[in-house]
């Protein structure tokens, strides 16, 4: 009998740390959307799968650990950055392009700057996650990018871009805030 008392407790304790874990990160994620200033760090690159990526794979170009659907970003620069209804990023691209996306770039990465167009936020209550989805122009080009962005309360983050010009990419990171320095 005090076996299964035991059990019990422990498995009473278990839940109730899981449940108030749960909200406090459901908060924090909240707070971060509706502020609307956050950035994101991807370890993890999945482009689309494509002849193209295949034969990288098979070449050996993509290193010890890629696949042609999986590129381990972890020590590679990369941030995309939301500061209001501004954004900025660095993301490098793994894909193939469709068209020539326009003369001035200097390299093969995704990097966006400026205004955010049709940003709009859900929150999944069933799922437990925001999923943002927005456009957002290139820096060096006028190549236009749909964004669809899921945020979960552990600070995980899918990031999908997708473009006419461009195989579309999937960054798997973490979100955290940018603490606003003009508002103290």
């Amino acid at each position: 009998m005090r076996t299964v008392y035991f059990y019990l407790m422990l498995m009473l304790g278990l839940l109730s740390s899981c449940a108030s874990t749960k909200s406090v990160n459901t908060d924090q994620i909240k707070n971060i959307v509706e502020k609307q200033y956050f950035n994101i760090e991807s370890d993890i690159a999945q482009p689309s799968a494509s002849v193209g990526m295949a034969n990288l794979q098979n070449s050996g170009l993509l290193g010890i650990g890629n696949s042609a659907s999986n590129i381990n970003l972890i020590g590679n620069s990369n941030f995309l950055e939301v500061k209001g209804d501004s954004i900025t990023s660095y993301l490098p691209y793994y894909g193939e392009r469709y068209s020539n996306v326009g003369y001035g770039s200097d390299n093969g990465g995704i990097e966006l700057e400026g205004d955010v167009k049709n940003y709009v936020v859900v929150w999944n209550d069933k799922k437990q996650h925001y999923t943002i989805t927005f456009q957002a122009k290139s820096k060096n080009s006028n190549e236009l990018f749909d964004a669809r962005l899921v945020l979960y309360p552990n600070l995980k983050s899918y990031l999908t871009l997708s473009s006419p010009s461009r195989t579309s990419i999937t960054y798997i990171g973490k979100v955290k805030e940018i603490y606003d320095k003009t508002s103290s």
